[in-house]
């Protein structure tokens, strides 16, 4: 295995769940980072051509809006006499249950899930970019109201559209800042979720949906182009002629999308393995528009009251005037002095990492060793503490963009950084896991086996805290079989057995790098059943790193070899 194939693999193995929030986005032909991408949309906005924002259900999810998996079970769980038509494989197709329920039927199962809903952070970072100009226009295949809900908290209030009763030839009476509910809303008089309804829908839309590709770049984010028709009409109309984004939870670019990214590589860009509110919430950071009712409460109350008129008090003349108190009251409150976990809070909330390490030092002093900190808010030092990691990883990204140069000093800086974060937080297993990344990544880049050593100190110390973590072995895996190949040392190839076999119980589509072991034994049939799984499950890597990877030589030149990567990118 070429030590190239496994820092892929590293990235690919980490999520915002764990903890991590890495800034770099792989997307093929090029490598974006969010600070990239917040850039062209702030370029968007000054240039008066603001992203549209395509929006599906994996922009709800978190707020408690099931998918459609979620949906088919409970169908099958409470309608199951309605469904009982159906054949036992289309009992498990979304349209084909959606079709078998009345309108009615269908509003009942959606009702309480819409109704018990959070607010997201994807949508808070959606109405903050309307709030702020990025985007003037958001488009949902959504029924939920999240959307609106989070506007009204910031105090914007869009202008709402339902195309399922609009005439949509009618796209220049359009009001901005707007939401448009493409397949109706959850209290609407239509909701369109069979596949026949949704493709008729979209071939109404056809021109619309050209004109918006056409005079605006587009985000495209928790939608996955299944099903309904749409996709068949931005693949028909998507010229290149703005810039598209897709943001999707899996990591490869879905089969039914390949042709079109490779149609309009240059343009459009498919961004995996992303989770709508980590995305949004670092659009929202890197744009600097994080709403001041988070940050700011009394002073966004204030601007809030300003609306209100006076409070009619009947039959008095003593100028009484309840809604000049109560701004007074927030005046007030507005001016007293944050206590320094509010400011923590609304710092993190900002990214500002550097802030948050310097009010806390600023109060306590320096972090040193041996020193007592019995006295800290422990929620100070577990903000502090994250606060440390992300400056670490943000340190570590800078350096890595500048084509990698070994600099001493701020390596040390990015030790320096996690081992306070220790004297916070000794058991903080995300800790332990983002260290041993970023000291794996340096191994890679310098080529010394002492970093390779010292990460796996780090898996080892997050495993002993957590050993149901997913990522631990298959990092600490990947670091053995690089340290083997760097210290020809096949001990290193035993552990590294070990421990991706370990790793296989928790993410079994994910087995590259144990196939890369079983080779190393000369279990050959086991590699290529774990090669063959893994282009089953669309986890091999990309065929030039294949074809690099030293690992692969047992299989070269054979046929199998070449009809497993023949289809592949």
């Amino acid at each position: 295995m070429s030590t190239f194939q496994k820092k892929i693999k590293f990235n690919k193995y980490i999520s915002k769940k764990l903890g991590f929030d890495f800034d770099t986005i792989s997307v093929k032909q090029s490598t974006f980072k969010l600070a990239d991408i917040a850039e062209l949309v702030r370029q968007a906005k000054n240039n008066d051509t603001p992203y549209t924002i395509l929006t599906g259900a994996g922009c709800s999810q978190s707020a408690g809006i099931p998918l459609a998996g979620e949906l088919v079970s409970e169908m099958n769980s409470k309608f199951g006499v309605q469904l009982s038509n159906l054949s036992e494989g289309d009992r498990g197709n979304y349209n084909k249950c959606m079709n078998a329920l009345t309108h009615q039927e269908r509003r009942q199962l959606l009702q309480n899930h819409i109704k018990d809903a959070n607010i997201n952070w994807a949508h808070i970072g959606l109405a903050a970019l309307m709030d702020n100009g990025y985007t003037q226009r958001v488009l949902t295949f959504n029924f939920d109201n999240i959307l609106m809900r989070a506007c009204g908290l910031i105090g914007l209030y869009p202008s709402i559209y339902d195309f399922t009763n609009a005439d949509v030839n009618l796209q220049n009476l359009i009001i901005d800042p707007s939401i448009i509910y493409l397949h109706g809303q959850s209290y609407g008089f239509r909701q369109l979720n069979d596949e026949n309804e949704t493709k008729s829908h979209a071939n109404n839309m056809t021109n619309f949906i050209a004109q918006t590709l056409n005079t605006s770049p587009v985000i495209v984010a928790g939608y996955s182009g299944y099903n309904d028709g749409f996709f068949e009409q931005i693949d028909k109309h998507y010229c290149g002629e703005q810039r598209l984004f897709w943001i999707g939870y899996e990591k490869e670019i879905p089969e039914h999308l390949r042709d079109f990214f490779k149609k309009y590589k240059n343009h459009a860009h498919y961004i995996g393995g992303q989770d709508a509110d980590d995305f949004f919430v670092s659009l929202m950071q890197n744009l600097d528009c994080l709403p001041d009712f988070f940050t700011n409460h009394a002073q966004h109350t204030i601007r809030i009251l300003d609306e209100v008129i006076d409070f009619p008090m009947p039959n008095t003349d003593d100028g009484i005037n309840i809604m000049s108190d109560l701004r007074q009251q927030m005046i007030n409150v507005g001016q007293q002095a944050l206590s320094l976990i509010a400011k923590v809070h609304n710092l993190m909330l900002e990214g500002n990492y550097n802030q948050v390490i310097e009010d806390v030092e600023t109060s306590y002093g320096d972090i040193v060793a041996n020193k007592d900190f019995e006295g800290m808010d422990e929620e100070i030092k577990f903000i502090y503490s994250w606060a440390k990691i992300s400056k670490a990883k943000e340190d570590w990204s800078e350096l890595k963009s500048k084509d990698f140069e070994k600099d001493d000093k701020l390596i040390q800086s990015i030790f320096e950084n996690f081992e306070k974060a220790v004297l916070m937080q000794p058991d903080m297993y995300e800790l332990y896991l983002s260290w041993g990344q970023v000291l794996t990544e340096i191994a890679y880049q310098t080529g010394e086996s002492k970093f390779y050593k010292s990460s796996i100190e780090k898996f080892v110390k997050a495993d002993g805290i957590n050993p149901s973590t997913p990522a631990v072995n298959h990092l600490w895996g990947a670091s053995l079989l690089m340290l083997a190949d760097l210290e020809n040392d096949n001990s290193y190839n035993i552990e590294a057995l070990e421990r991706l076999k370990i790793a296989e119980k928790s993410l079994p589509e994910h087995v590259y790098n144990l196939a890369c072991a079983q080779i190393r034994f000369n279990n050959i049939e086991e590699a290529k059943n774990k090669l063959t799984f893994c282009k089953e499950n669309k986890t091999l890597p990309p065929k030039e790193i294949m074809l690099s990877d030293s690992d692969m030589n047992a299989f070269f030149g054979t046929e199998w070899f070449a009809k497993l990567i023949g289809d592949i990118e």
